[in-house]
């Protein structure tokens, strides 16, 4: 998989999971969303462990943005 598409699929899930971290009121569907992007860019990010994350974009907290 090349770096580009790996951004672009990063990108796309971090669209959704901020999409739904503006929800003020979530409800448990989607707060479980939620929880499944943050856990996918976890998989992701724990895959390219050794990369360089900064160039896909998740050289940050997924936790921290996601789940607190």
């Amino acid at each position: 998989m090349n770096e580009n598409l790996t951004r672009e699929i990063v990108e796309g899930i971090m669209e959704a999971a901020d999409e739904l971290l503006a929800v003020e009121n979530r409800n448990e569907i989607q707060q479980g969303q939620l929880l499944a992007y943050a856990e996918s860019l976890s998989i992701i990010r724990d895959a390219l462990a050794g990369y360089d994350l900064a160039s896909i974009g998740l050289d940050f907290d997924i936790d921290a943005r996601y789940l607190a």
